[in-house]
């Protein structure tokens, strides 16, 4: 929960720098976005985890993301291509797909780094994006990660962000 705190208040002090600078309309841009994502692990609760993402969106409708979660003793990373569509001026909804990686603890009596499994695959995520001001936006978003069997991890993770323009 620590983490998770972190990160919420590295976002505030981040997003107002990101407010201050004006966007060049049109052009492609940079953005970086923190999140708290719930993963759902088997035979436990969805436990909150720290996650951070970037990538460069060309124009309205298309941009390339990568990021990546700590899944408590493991890890989760993607990189993918984000098409997205305008639903009304300040709110869109997007895909994403794209590959990724996650170590997930193995079961025990192997807590180790050699019982660690490791696995890529094909990931996929869809969502919506809220724009609340012309630097940065809230996003609320399914993912799912390559898991080979869900016994420790299951591959459904919900997401929700603050994403910052540069």
């Amino acid at each position: 929960m620590q983490k998770v705190l972190a990160v919420l208040f590295a976002a505030a002090a981040f997003a107002g720098a990101a407010q201050a600078a004006e966007p060049v309309r049109g052009a492609g841009q940079a953005y970086a976005g923190v999140a708290v994502s719930g993963v759902d692990y088997v035979g436990a609760a969805t436990k909150a985890s720290p996650k951070v993402f970037g990538g460069y969106q060309f124009g309205k409708q298309f941009a390339v993301e990568g990021g990546a979660v700590d899944l408590k003793n493991g890890y989760g990373m993607y990189i993918a291509v984000k098409p997205s569509v305008a639903l009304t001026e300040k709110l869109s909804a997007y895909g994403k797909v794209g590959v990724a990686q996650t170590r997930a603890p193995a079961l025990p009596p192997a807590p180790t780094a050699l019982g660690k499994k490791t696995r890529t695959g094909a990931y996929g995520a869809f969502g919506l994006q809220y724009s609340i001001s012309p630097n940065a936006a809230v996003t609320v978003e399914y993912e799912r990660l390559p898991v080979e069997k869900p016994s420790v991890l299951k591959p459904n993770v919900w997401t929700m962000a603050l994403q910052f323009f540069f």
